[in-house]
């Protein structure tokens, strides 16, 4: 679950910032950020980065085994995991630290460095 923040908080945040990502990358959002579901966090990141993608994959990220390496699978460059890091800073109120972002290579390596701000405070679908 978010940080405590004004109850609409969330979904002008949604509107202001995910203007043009799929519906279903904003409503695993707003759902993270009403119930703390980790498995809405983990759709959430996955949509969001594969907005940033330079190139689209031939599937849906969260269909994608955890292994998948972001670079050399994904194609996904610097650019990329800087936008997700602003946004996603933004979003979830987190800070990310830019030396443990880069040493991310693969989508499980992503999810558990994003679930890692949020320990103790996930639950379960």
């Amino acid at each position: 679950m978010l940080p405590p923040r004004l109850p609409d908080e969330p979904a002008r945040l949604a509107a202001e910032q995910l203007s043009g990502f799929p519906a279903e990358t904003v409503s695993a959002y707003l759902e993270f950020a009403a119930s703390g579901d980790g498995s809405a966090l983990d759709a959430a990141v996955l949509g969001i980065l594969q907005h940033f993608l330079p190139t689209r994959p031939p599937q849906p990220l969260k269909a994608m085994p955890l292994t998948t390496r972001l670079a050399a699978d994904l194609g996904c460059d610097s650019l990329s995991l800087i936008s997700l890091a602003f946004l996603t800073e933004e979003l979830f109120a987190i800070q990310l630290q830019d030396e443990e972002l880069a040493k991310v290579a693969t989508l499980g390596g992503l999810l558990a460095q994003f679930r890692e701000h949020f320990r103790g405070a996930l639950v379960a679908a």
